[in-house]
C-alpha cells in the first residue's frame, strides 16, 4: 500500500503543477538495486529464470539486430531513469502478440507484434515503463508466493473435505478467484507506476490509445469470425488483467492531466528505426490465421507514420496470402503502388509476378518476377520462379 499513496501522491502533484516544468515533477522512488533472491524457494526461482533467458538467448525466434535493441534500450533508459534500465537485459522475439514481459532477474522480452503495433517512442515507453514496474514492484516475485501460498492451502481444504466428507468445492473456487484478483491489482499498480515514470520523462503519456486501439483489432478479428463484439467494462471472475476498456478509463483520465502531453512523442524517429526491418515485425502478423486484426494493424501504421513502399508490399503480401479473387486485385494494386518507388524492397516485385500470374495476367506477372530476381539474383526461391519463368 505505501508504493500505491506514493505513486497517487506524485500523480496528484503532477496534475497541479505547470506543465512547462513537467521533468521535474516527479521524484523517482529511490531505487535499490535488482532484488536478491532470498530463501531457497526464491533461489530456485531465479536458477529457473536464469534458464529461461539462456534458452531465449539461443532461440531462431530472437531477432539479433543490436541496432534495434540499443535503441529500445535508449527508449527503456529515458523512460525509467538510466540507474533503473542498467538492470534491464532486452531480447527481441519474433512473435504476432503484443506483448512485453520483464522475469525477476532482469531479462525483459519485447515481441516484434508490439513494435508492429505501437507507433510512436511515448506509445512504446508506456508499455515498457508497465513492464519494468512490475519488475521494480516484485510482482512477479509477489505473484510467485501468492500461487504458492495458494496451492498449498488448496491441497488442505481439499485433504480436510475429503477427510470429513464435506464439499469444499465453493470454497476452492474462492482462493482460486483470490488469485486472478490480485493479478489484475497488480497490472492497475503497475500502470500507476509507470505513469509516474513517464511524468518525469521526456515523453507525453500515450496509454488510453493503445488499449484502444486492441479493443477494435480484436473486434475486427470477432467479426471476421461472425463472433459478437465484446465491450466489457469489468473483469470476467478469472481475468487476470482488467479489461481493455477499463484500463482506457482510467488512463484517459490521467493523461488529461495537466502536463500529461508535454514532449515530444518520438514518433518521426520511431518510424525510422522501425521501416528498416518492417518485415521482421510483420512476417508474424501476416502469416497468422487473423486477416482482419491483422490488416486493421498495418493501416493503422500507414495512416499513422506513412505509407511507404515495405509498407504497402507488406499489407499485398496479406491479401495475396488470404488468396480471395478480390483479394488478388486488391493485393497487385498495392504491390503495383510499391513498384513505383525505385527503392521498393525485391519481394514487391515478387508479389506483383506471382498475383499477376493467378489472375491470368501473365505478361506483367513475367516482367515482375524477371525483375526480382534482377534486383535479388540470389534468392532463395529463384531456382521456382526461373521454373515459372519457363512456363
Amino acid at each position: 500500500m505505501r508504493w500505491i499513496t506514493a505513486i497517487a501522491t506524485a500523480l496528484a502533484f503532477c496534475g497541479q503543477a505547470n506543465a512547462a516544468s513537467k521533468s521535474k515533477e516527479f521524484t523517482r522512488p529511490p531505487f535499490s538495486g535488482a532484488y536478491e533472491p532470498a530463501g531457497v524457494d526464491e533461489r530456485g526461482l531465479w536458477m529457473l529464470m536464469d534458464e529461461e533467458e539462456r534458452s531465449v538467448r539461443d532461440s531462431p525466434t530472437i531477432l539479433n539486430d543490436p541496432q534495434l535493441r540499443d535503441y529500445l534500450t535508449g527508449i527503456l533508459c529515458k523512460t525509467v531513469g538510466f540507474d533503473r534500465c542498467n538492470t534491464a537485459r532486452i531480447y527481441i522475439v519474433k512473435d504476432k502478440s503484443f506483448n512485453a514481459s520483464m522475469a525477476p532477474n532482469g531479462f525483459m522480452r519485447i515481441h516484434t507484434g508490439l513494435l508492429a503495433r505501437v507507433f510512436s517512442e511515448s506509445e512504446l515507453s508506456a508499455v515498457l515503463a508497465h513492464e519494468f514496474a512490475h519488475f521494480e514492484l516484485r510482482h512477479s516475485l509477489g505473484k510467485f508466493r501468492n500461487i504458492r501460498r495458494s496451492t498449498d492451502v488448496l491441497a488442505w481444504v481439499s485433504l480436510a473435505g475429503a477427510v470429513t466428507n464435506t464439499n469444499t468445492s465453493a470454497l476452492q473456487n474462492s482462493i482460486v478467484l483470490q488469485i486472478f484478483s490480485y493479478s489484475r491489482e497488480n497490472e492497475r499498480d503497475a500502470d500507476l507506476l509507470a505513469a509516474a515514470y513517464i511524468r518525469s520523462s521526456p515523453y507525453p503519456m500515450h496509454f488510453a490509445q493503445i488499449w484502444s486501439r486492441m479493443s477494435e483489432e480484436d473486434n475486427a478479428n470477432r467479426e471476421e469470425r461472425k463472433q459478437r463484439k465484446i465491450s466489457r467494462f469489468a473483469p470476467g471472475p478469472t481475468d487476470s488483467h482488467p479489461t481493455n476498456a477499463q484500463r482506457f478509463v482510467y488512463l484517459a483520465k490521467l493523461e488529461a492531466e495537466e502536463g500529461a502531453q508535454e514532449g515530444d512523442d518520438g514518433a518521426s524517429e520511431y518510424r525510422a528505426q522501425t521501416s528498416r526491418i518492417l518485415p521482421e515485425l510483420y512476417s508474424a502478423l501476416v502469416m497468422g490465421n487473423e486477416f482482419s486484426g491483422a490488416d486493421y494493424v498495418i493501416r493503422g501504421r500507414g495512416d499513422r507514420l506513412g505509407w511507404d513502399s515495405l509498407l504497402l508490399t507488406t499489407r499485398g503480401d496479406l491479401y495475396r496470402q488470404r488468396g480471395n479473387p478480390r483479394d488478388l486485385v486488391t493485393a497487385q494494386a498495392f504491390f503495383q503502388k510499391a513498384t513505383q518507388d525505385e527503392a521498393a524492397p525485391p519481394e514487391a516485385w515478387r508479389g506483383l509476378g506471382l498475383t499477376s500470374l493467378r489472375i491470368g495476367e501473365t505478361a506483367v506477372g513475367k516482367t515482375a518476377l524477371q525483375q526480382y530476381l534482377t534486383r535479388q539474383p540470389n534468392a532463395k526461391d529463384a531456382a521456382s520462379i526461373k521454373m515459372l519463368l519457363e512456363d
